[in-house]
């Protein structure tokens, strides 16, 4: 099978990765194969990684090469997702290129900050990117316009679910 068959840019990949991870992982899932399928998941996405980490969609939901270096291995978004899906009372959301937590992190903040996530005081939530997708914005804008200008991705573990909001259009 294979899992990131449609994935057309690394958002999508890594979306795709998200929630196979909750349904996978075997600290969560009550799959009796589930660490054989989740070793198969693993390495479709490095594989899909080598091919996409260069490839990305726009606010308009066009999708685009960046001739940019890239400097995220593709294990470093697994490791994170990883380590933070097993994590009790966490909102987790793929907004554009970032993965922003939120919710009860105060007693996971050590974690946080061991996954090279910043917390951001005006906005009440960590933050981790890659280094070449930093902003230059200083905080000016509210996590809700940054949601509105990227579109997002909520994930639920309690419920195993998701929930994707289409980019805006601008």
């Amino acid at each position: 099978m294979n899992f990131f068959k449609n994935c057309q840019c690394v958002e999508d990949l890594k979306k795709t990765f998200r929630e196979l991870s909750l349904k996978y992982h075997p600290d969560i899932s009550k799959e009796p194969n589930a660490s054989e399928i989740m070793k198969e998941i693993n390495s479709q996405y490095d594989e899909a990684f080598k091919r996409l980490k260069n490839v990305f969609r726009n606010k308009e939901g066009k999708i685009y090469e960046d001739s940019k270096p890239v400097s995220e291995a593709p294990e470093d978004f697994r490791n994170i997702i990883s380590k933070l899906i097993v994590l009790d009372g966490l909102k987790i959301e793929l907004i554009g290129r970032w993965i922003w937590v939120s919710g009860n992190t105060k007693e996971h903040k050590e974690t946080l900050k061991s996954l090279k996530f910043r917390w951001c005081k005006n906005k009440g939530a960590w933050s981790w990117h890659r280094p070449e997708d930093s902003t230059v914005s200083k905080g000016g804008y509210t996590l809700n316009e940054i949601r509105d200008k990227y579109g997002f991705t909520v994930y639920n573990k309690e419920k195993n679910e998701h929930k994707q909001i289409e980019r805006a259009a601008s």
